[in-house]
């Protein structure tokens, strides 16, 4: 199997993102309920949303990755109680109805999400009182310390499966991963690609002299 690697940058913001078509205004966009098990995580994270706004502006939503789950657990219950809750919260977005070319018109989007290590949502300005700091460190290429290589699942390759599977962490001060979850990509693989990313690890981050949490992708791209 050829596997390889790429390092990008996860923003840590609450977003809105579209591939062509400009997203509509928003009418009502409330902050996600957050159960007890966001703050028990205790590193806060991210969860994006995809869904469809149809043309009196409501929202269906369609599919959610994360928050990252603990690599000693990467099937922690808790992180499908908090994604629920970011997706009821995505339902009661409301927008203005989506325009192009001067007629109503539906439209696929993005939404993200982000809370802090108490559990609650995260300050685009940075006031909170969260412990720790959690830095975006923007493209990690050649970071990268020690790279696991992911297994090519018999099933894949049974059924000549392909492609690339994003996969975000959250990396430690000592440059440990921390915490995984899968962005997209083929489910066959998914599995393999995140037990892979959280036996990596990155060369540690300092910032004015102190090391620091980052945060980033790792995306394997399984050929046979």
């Amino acid at each position: 199997m050829k596997t390889f690697l790429l390092l990008i940058s996860i923003l840590v913001t609450a977003s809105f993102s579209l591939n062509a078509q400009s997203a509509p205004n928003v009418i009502s966009n409330p902050d996600p309920v957050y159960p007890p098990e966001a703050a028990q995580l205790g590193y806060g994270g991210s969860v994006k949303v995809a869904i469809k706004v149809d043309k009196q502006g409501k929202v269906k939503v369609l599919k959610a990755w994360g928050p990252n789950a603990p690599c000693s657990n990467l099937d922690d219950k808790r992180i499908e109680n908090i994604r629920k809750a970011v997706m009821d919260a995505a339902r009661k977005v409301e927008f203005e109805s989506p325009m192009k070319d001067g007629k109503p018109n539906e439209i696929e989007m993005t939404i993200s999400y982000s809370f802090d290590s108490l559990g609650k949502p995260a300050s685009p300005r940075g006031n909170s009182n969260a412990k720790g700091r959690i830095v975006d460190a923007g493209v990690l290429q050649g970071r990268v310390k020690f790279l696991a290589r992911p297994d090519y699942p018999s099933a894949a390759r049974a059924n000549r499966v392909t492609g690339a599977v994003p996969v975000s962490v959250l990396v430690d001060t000592d440059g440990r991963v921390l915490a995984a979850s899968v962005l997209g990509g083929h489910p066959l693989l998914q599995e393999s690609a995140i037990e892979a990313a959280c036996r990596s690890s990155i060369d540690p981050v300092v910032l004015s002299g102190v090391p620091i949490q980052v945060t980033g992708v790792l995306t394997y791209v399984f050929a046979p």
